[in-house]
């Protein structure tokens, strides 16, 4: 997958994705170089033993991030970066994910043409789905009905363009990424946090919940750091692919693999009141045989592993 002397450019590095990438493609020898917007995601990754040149770079400021894409000349330019707080004000969302995927465009398109993009999308731009509509394909019509979403159904058509008029863009959609580092703001983080504090002794053994009847395709955040790099390297330029598990499992189930997990029995669940939101996606399923025709990638890690390791990762950081 690699050549030693190339270099990977990741944005938003340090995130619960980017990390993952990063350790990847310095597996492979990739000389590898990020973004990241606070100035601390080097200490983060220094922390994990990787060992890469970080900068501090705001997508926003496009004659900045020109010019730091005619510095690194990167090989490949993997765009992770987004905000993704529904609560951020809607101007900073469109800030970030559009003008910021537009700015990073441009720049490649100026100072490193010949470099390949992936553009890190979401399956919430697809919005509500049928029943009948499930495994969804990369065909599925988009119907976002959040701002973030609207962001990211736009950065993936600015992608799309970019390809027609020649430059080297793959775009993947992810869905419900769930592994070790994810943060608590997401809710299988948020039930491991909770049981991990459970078995230490630092709250009662109540658990509590929102909604948990919503289907989700959840699917491992290594795997999808995988599926990224096989995308923009075996996959066709111009693409979009899905990056899923192909299997639909309730919010329901996500909780009950977790406490069977537990070391402290029985867990009460309780559901509270400032936690339940209407499920505005019922039951979302996506289909990944595009991804696996074209560049041969598969899901590998097992449910019951990507359970165990956000465990044990929150028991460890708690």
């Amino acid at each position: 997958m690699s050549k030693n002397s190339s270099v990977a450019l990741i944005t938003g590095i340090a995130g619960f994705c980017g990390s993952y990438l990063a350790e990847l493609l310095a597996a492979e020898g990739w000389r590898v170089v990020g973004l990241d917007a606070s100035g601390e995601g080097g200490q983060r990754l220094r922390g994990l033993g990787l060992d890469v040149v970080v900068h501090q770079a705001d997508l926003t400021d496009a004659l900045g991030l020109r010019a730091l894409i005619a510095e690194v000349q990167p090989d490949q330019v993997y765009h992770l970066a987004a905000l993704t707080n529904p609560a951020a004000p809607y101007r900073r969302l469109y800030e970030v994910n559009v003008y910021g995927t537009i700015h990073l465009l441009e720049a490649l398109a100026a100072a490193a043409p010949a470099a390949a993009l992936l553009l890190a999308g979401s399956s919430a731009q697809y919005g509500p789905t049928r029943p009948e509509e499930n495994p969804i394909g990369e065909g599925q019509e988009f119907r976002p009905i959040t701002q973030y979403a609207v962001t990211k159904a736009t950065q993936d058509l600015l992608g799309g363009m970019a390809a027609a008029a020649g430059q080297r863009v793959v775009r993947a959609r992810s869905f419900n990424i769930i592994g070790p580092r994810q943060g608590p703001q997401f809710a299988s983080a948020a039930f491991a946090r909770q049981i991990a504090e459970i078995e230490q002794g630092r709250r009662p053994p109540v658990i509590e919940v929102g909604n948990l009847a919503a289907v989700r395709d959840f699917v491992d955040v290594r795997d999808v750091a995988r599926a990224y790099a096989t995308a923009l390297t075996a996959g066709r330029p111009g693409q979009v692919y899905n990056v899923c598990s192909g299997v639909g499992r309730s919010v329901q189930s996500l909780l009950d693999g977790l406490l069977a997990l537990s070391r402290v029995q029985p867990i009460e669940v309780r559901p509270v009141a400032e936690r339940m939101q209407p499920a505005d996606v019922p039951a979302q399923v996506g289909s990944y045989a595009r991804l696996a025709a074209d560049a041969g990638w598969r899901p590998r890690i097992p449910w019951e592993q990507s359970l165990q390791d956000l465990l044990d990762y929150w028991r460890a950081a708690v």
